[in-house]
């Protein structure tokens, strides 16, 4: 089956995910784009009122367990990856062009507190859990562990590409810094939290964070699997095909539902075929002239054929 349609929700975080067409690592040894990056999660995150409980940046893809409360996921990831895309080449010599994103993003729903804890851990500890370090400490990229539990917020310069090229070509002596924002980017604390001081929310997340990093080394170290190091992930080439990476086509099954718990995610389903029911009967409406109907909330008006007078 294809990707199921996307809903969106103002009460219930999603992973989102994306990965690099063919899974190539563009993502590594490259302080310069990693910020550039960064700069655009905080940029985009401000203007559509995003929540970020962590952001994952390694090798190939990008995480994020995030919450839009204003229902604008979409707006904020066509406008996050598009900037992404066109950092890449702006940062990355040796990138050879092309489309950047292998497609669009998938986005899983995490309908309890439990299920974004679980997925906050599943992103800081990614490069753990695929084999590249043993510590998170020792990732030569960035990592959010630290400044989401001791809520530091990191300023990072993000230039307004557009309008200096388009001054540029008005008056060559344009002048970059002119054109540059500076942004800042902050995560969002766990849910179920909030009465504590950072000091003891941080405390808690180490003690966490330990106990599931020994569980997935262990883990490895059962199955006779090691670890890459940090001295050969410093001398990994940009650009390079992974060994191994997760791969799917438009028929591999996707979950709509992320959650550890079998009533969550019942109840989370049953929510959200029921938006998916009365979406498709919207849109069979809708695509045959009645342009009046109303979308159940979190869904978008289907394209209509060039035909339709109201398309044009």
């Amino acid at each position: 089956m294809g990707y199921h349609p996307r809903i969106e929700s103002a009460t219930i975080p999603t992973l989102i995910t994306t990965r690099s067409r063919n899974s190539r690592l563009w993502f590594i040894n490259n302080r310069a784009l990693e910020e550039a990056v960064l700069g655009y999660v905080a940029k985009f995150s401000k203007r559509y009122g995003v929540k970020i409980y962590a952001f994952g940046l390694e090798g190939s893809h990008e995480h994020a367990p995030i919450l839009c409360p204003l229902g604008n996921r979409a707006n904020f990831m066509r406008d996050l990856n598009s900037c992404i895309a066109k950092a890449v080449p702006r940062h990355t010599p040796e990138y050879d062009g092309g489309r950047f994103w292998g497609r669009r993003y998938s986005a899983e729903f995490l309908p309890g507190d439990e299920d974004l804890e679980n997925y906050f851990f599943y992103t800081v500890l990614q490069p753990v859990q695929d084999g590249l370090v043993e510590r998170i400490s020792e990732y030569p990229g960035y990592n959010c562990f630290h400044d989401a539990v001791y809520g530091i917020k990191r300023k990072y310069k993000v230039i307004r590409w557009k309008e200096f090229n388009d001054a540029r070509r008005r008056n060559p002596s344009a002048k970059l810094k002119d054109f540059t924002d500076i942004v800042t980017l902050e995560y969002e604390r766990l849910p179920g939290y909030e009465d504590l001081t950072q000091q003891e929310y941080a405390k808690i997340m180490h003690q966490k964070l330990e106990e599931r990093r020994l569980a997935i080394v262990e883990m490895r170290r059962t199955k006779g699997v090691g670890f890459v190091g940090r001295t050969k992930l410093l001398q990994a080439p940009r650009g390079k095909k992974p060994r191994n990476t997760k791969t799917s086509d438009r028929y591999t099954h996707r979950a709509r539902i992320l959650s550890s718990c079998p009533i969550r995610r019942k109840e989370c389903k049953q929510w959200y075929f029921t938006i998916y029911s009365d979406y498709k009967e919207a849109s069979y409406q809708y695509r045959n002239g009645n342009l009046l109907v109303e979308f159940p909330p979190g869904t978008y008006k289907p394209p209509l054929p060039p035909d339709t007078p109201s398309a044009y």
